[in-house]
């Protein structure tokens, strides 16, 4: 069986580096493993295929029946009626999409962590072995300055695995969950793919990241060619990423990378000299974060 699989599926099997959401592994009923690339098949190819045999991709865990409930309605998408999701869900909420990569061994225990580094957390549905959501509550529990870095340490360490997160915006209506779920959903594994080094995205900072990842890469290599003359000073170009992240204040910034004002304000002034390209004039400044972004 695992002969004639490979045979047939020989332009699907290349395999390395590939990343999780592209991988469809196949668990044979003589035990044996065989991986496939699901980009280079076809929808039903895909069905079919997890119809035969165990796929990895069929991983199911709910915490309680208001996780299974819920993730029926979103993912499933089976006619539940809305009366009976509204007793669970209770707006305004959103919705924090994470990713992993290594292998969680105790999934309750990693869904009671979670919960508690973001509170007012209700519901964690996971949508495969990698990736899943959950449901934060805006109400008097709710904190939106989190220490989201330190947050992804904390896991890291207690887990032994890696860890992405996209926070989305507020949702104040029941009835805009589902659509905004989907497109969250569709934006978060669009842009974790082509920027796998950044830890999280908040918001619509990853709108941003979405139309990067759709830009040719020699277009964004001619665009960040105005950033050549620092490009090699690292500690710079986080200062001013840092900056402009701040919304230009200096002594928001300044705070956060631990430094006086005037510091964070000449290495400002550096780059603006250095690259002519004055980032205290807003249009400017947008330009720059997307070109820090894509460096």
């Amino acid at each position: 069986m695992l002969d004639r699989l490979q045979r047939y599926y020989a332009h699907a099997i290349n395999v390395d580096h590939l990343h999780p959401e592209n991988r469809l592994s196949l668990i044979l009923s003589n035990e044996h493993k065989l991986t496939l690339d699901k980009r280079k098949l076809t929808k039903q190819e895909i069905d079919l295929l997890k119809t035969l045999f165990h796929s990895e991709d069929n991983f199911v865990f709910f915490g309680n029946t208001q996780d299974k409930l819920i993730h029926d309605w979103l993912i499933a998408k089976k006619d539940i009626s809305q009366e009976e999701i509204a007793k669970t869900i209770t707006t305004p909420v959103r919705f924090i999409h994470f990713f992993v990569s290594g292998e969680v061994a105790e999934h309750e225990e990693f869904s009671i962590a979670v919960k508690g580094l973001f509170p007012a957390s209700k519901s964690l549905i996971w949508t495969s072995k990698s990736e899943g959501f959950f449901i934060q509550q805006i109400d008097s529990e709710f904190d939106d300055d989190l220490p989201i870095e330190s947050i992804i340490d904390t896991i890291t360490t207690d887990f032994f695995i890696n860890i992405s997160f996209y926070i989305g915006s507020p949702i104040p209506t029941f009835s805009e969950i589902p659509e905004r779920y989907h497109w969250e959903d569709h934006l978060y594994k669009q842009v974790r793919e082509s920027f796998p080094r950044k830890g999280y995205f908040v918001e619509q900072d990853i709108t941003i990241h979405y139309l990067l990842h759709s830009v040719p890469e020699q277009n964004l290599s001619m665009i960040t060619k105005l950033l050549d003359p620092v490009k090699d000073d690292k500690t710079l170009l986080h200062s001013v990423k840092t900056y402009l992240e701040c919304n230009l204040n200096a002594s928001l910034a300044a705070k956060k990378l631990y430094m006086h004002r005037n510091t964070l304000q000449y290495r400002v002034d550096k780059f603006i000299e250095k690259t002519s390209m004055d980032i205290k004039q807003f249009p400017n400044a947008v330009s720059v974060y997307i070109m820090l972004l894509s460096h």
